[in-house]
C-alpha cells in the first residue's frame, strides 16, 4: 500500500518532467472536457469549488477559463502546486490531503478530482469520499474520474526519476457502493474504451455525483 510520504516523494521528484509533459494532455482527452465544460457551466453559480489532486493544475485552468472563476487548486506535493502556479499565476492553489481535507463543513458549492484517487486502496477511497462529502454543501456536484478495473499496477520511474508507487484500478460498481456509503447519489456514471493517443491507454471511469 502507499503511504503518504511515497506520494509525496514521487510528485515532488516529478512535478517539473510532468507539467512540461502534460501541456497538450487534456486536448487528447475530449470526454474529459466536455464533462468540465458541462460542470463548469453547472456550478459557476454555486459558490467555491475545488479541484482536489490537482497536479500542475491544467484541470483547475480549464475549469477557471469555462466560468467556474471561485476556484482552489488543492495538491498534496508542494512541488506540483509550485509548478501550477507558474503555469496559471491567476488561478489560486494550495497543498492539502484528501484524507484530512483542511476546510469546515460545508464549505465547497462543488467538487472535481480527476484521476485523484488512484493511489488509494479502496478503504482509503471511501475515507476520501467521506472527506469531500463532509467540505461540500448539501446538493453540491462532485465530479471525477479513475482507471476502470481490478488490478494494481506498480511504476519503479516515471519521467526518467526512481520512484515506488503502486496505481490502483477499480470497478464502477464498487464505486459507486462507497459513494452511496458515504452520502452522495449518482447523477452519471460513464465507461470508456482506452485512448490510443493516450501514454497510458486505459479504460476510464467518470462519475457525476451529489451529496444527500
Amino acid at each position: 500500500m502507499n503511504s503518504k510520504q511515497k506520494v509525496l516523494d514521487c510528485y515532488n521528484k516529478v512535478a517539473e518532467d510532468h507539467a512540461a509533459k502534460t501541456g497538450e494532455e487534456p486536448s487528447r482527452k475530449p470526454i474529459d472536457l466536455l464533462l468540465m465544460k458541462e460542470f463548469a457551466a453547472s456550478n459557476k453559480d454555486k459558490g467555491p469549488c475545488a479541484d482536489f489532486g490537482c497536479g500542475p493544475g491544467r484541470s483547475t485552468k480549464f475549469l477557471y477559463d469555462n466560468g467556474l472563476k471561485d476556484i482552489v487548486g488543492i495538491d498534496l506535493s508542494p512541488e506540483m502546486v509550485n509548478e501550477a502556479r507558474k503555469l496559471s499565476p491567476e488561478v489560486n492553489f494550495e497543498t492539502g490531503d484528501l484524507l484530512n481535507i483542511n476546510y469546515s463543513p460545508e464549505h465547497f458549492g462543488s467538487a472535481v478530482a480527476f484521476y485523484s484517487i488512484v493511489h488509494f486502496p479502496i478503504e482509503q477511497v471511501q475515507k476520501c469520499f467521506g472527506e469531500i462529502n463532509r467540505v461540500l454543501k448539501t446538493g453540491g456536484d462532485f465530479l471525477f474520474s479513475y482507471h476502470v478495473g481490478k488490478e494494481i499496477v506498480h511504476f519503479d520511474t516515471a519521467h526518467g526519476k526512481e520512484i515506488d508507487i503502486d496505481l490502483y484500478f477499480f470497478k464502477t460498481d464498487d464505486i459507486i457502493e462507497l459513494l452511496h456509503k458515504t452520502g452522495f447519489k449518482v447523477i452519471d456514471a460513464i465507461e470508456r474504451r482506452p485512448n490510443e493517443n493516450m501514454s497510458f491507454p486505459t479504460t476510464r471511469g467518470y462519475i457525476w455525483a451529489e451529496k444527500n
